[in-house]
């Protein structure tokens, strides 16, 4: 696909760039609530640090997109990316709860990673995006969002890997210290991260006349509250699994950062593949069905999970939901940037987000009550199921109609155009 792509080398610095903070989030995912349970805290102060860790990701969210589209994607991006190097540190050598909270807060974490992310959520996302649509034409961006996640996946396995390095190093110094060496090196991917977008040329912003606003379009309100109910949902069940599926693991298998990691990158290279397909399949089936189906059947498969009495069992249930739940990403990411003008993407991205990172700060505290003073230590991957089927059926229903760049890719644009 990178014979369509003129902008070749930024495209490259971008890919890498994304693989890099996969790496780094990968390394997060695992070890950060690892470090939460090591450290005595139980699953009600860990839903805590995971809800801060939320709310503080909404905020930057929406920080993010609104002021990438004011003074450019590319130095809000390098900040970001900064930030979490600093923070993410940070959580690595924290010895006290109060100090754990704050730096969860600030992180810029919340849902970066996890098996088959490929680093496309969290603050990042609202400004990466535009960015990458600069770059790419509209009819290979689909294929292209999915090379991206194929890179960033496989880029996650090895950052998984990465997060067995605790249970390697504590025959020569101490747990906690090897946790914290481990975190500084996922700091130093985000930084690299960081530095590799310095490379990317950003086009100009089109210059406002006095008499504009910054108001939205009413084509974007439109898309950005039809996206906001969806994405809530999502939020919900994202909430309920993400933070916890770690720490639900850990104590419902008694497995360790080994294990774990093993688990991690396995999911990582399993859920790779699909994504390269990922265009095809919104070709053939439309963007909208691709995106409800692969949801519920991975739905399905994430009902499964908690009903699994062994770890391998768990683990294969959690890979087959992967290799569903996440084929769609690609797809849905094209299909919502072409609802607005390019000028209003990072607006739409954060705005519809911020519902969805305000419900995943909330759930964490639901699930580690429902866990810890209930006993109820399956209910919230169980609610994790609903809630993202409910966000499949919702998106289905809200844009099933609307305007799909995947039977786009063989037409120009509006005015003759393939590229933005």
């Amino acid at each position: 696909m990178s014979n369509v792509i003129e902008r070749r080398r930024e495209f490259y610095l971008l890919m890498l760039s994304r693989a890099v903070r996969s790496f780094g989030m990968a390394v997060i995912s695992i070890v950060l609530p690892l470090i939460v349970a090591h450290q005595g805290y139980g699953a009600g102060a860990a839903g805590l640090i995971f809800t801060a860790a939320s709310v503080g990701a909404a905020v930057l969210l929406f920080g993010a997109g609104f002021v990438g589209d004011r003074i450019g994607r590319k130095p809000v991006l390098v900040a970001l990316a900064v930030l979490a190097a600093i923070t993410t540190a940070g959580f690595g050598l924290a010895q006290s709860y109060a100090l754990l909270i704050a730096f969860a807060f600030f992180g810029a974490l919340a849902r970066g990673g996890g098996a088959g992310s490929g680093g496309a959520w969290g603050p990042f996302a609202p400004v990466e995006q535009p960015l990458i649509a600069e770059v790419v034409p509209r009819s290979a961006r689909a294929a292209v969002l999915g090379q991206l996640s194929f890179v960033g996946v496989l880029a996650g396995a090895v950052g998984s890997l990465a997060a067995a390095l605790p249970d390697v190093l504590r025959s020569s110094m101490p747990l906690h210290a090897a946790e914290a060496l481990t975190m500084v090196l996922a700091a130093i991917m985000q930084l690299a991260a960081g530095v590799l977008v310095l490379g990317v040329r950003e086009a100009p912003l089109p210059p406002r006349l006095p008499h504009e606003t910054h108001r939205l379009s009413d084509r974007a309100k439109s898309a950005i509250w039809r996206l906001s109910l969806t994405n809530t949902l999502n939020g919900l069940g994202v909430g309920f699994l993400g933070p916890f599926l770690t720490y639900w693991l850990e104590v419902r298998y008694h497995v360790g950062a080994a294990a774990l990691a093993g688990l991690y990158t396995l999911a990582n290279l399993v859920t790779a593949l699909p994504y390269l397909g990922a265009a095809r399949l919104a070709q053939r089936l439309g963007s909208v069905p691709a995106i409800l189906w692969t949801r519920l059947v991975g739905a399905f498969f994430t009902v499964c999970l908690p009903l699994m009495p062994t770890f391998t069992l768990a683990g294969l249930a959690y890979i087959l939901r992967m290799m569903f739940q996440t084929v769609a990403n690609p797809i849905r990411q094209s299909f919502v940037l072409e609802l607005v003008p390019p000028e209003e993407r990072g607006r739409l991205n954060a705005a519809s987000a911020v519902p969805s990172q305000i419900a995943t700060a909330v759930s964490p505290t639901v699930g580690g009550y429902l866990m810890q003073a209930l006993g109820l230590i399956g209910l919230p991957l169980e609610l994790a199921a609903l809630f993202q089927a409910a966000n499949a059926v919702l998106f289905n229903f809200f844009f099933r109609r609307a305007r799909d760049p995947a039977t786009m890719d063989r037409s120009p644009a509006p005015g003759g155009h393939q590229a933005d």
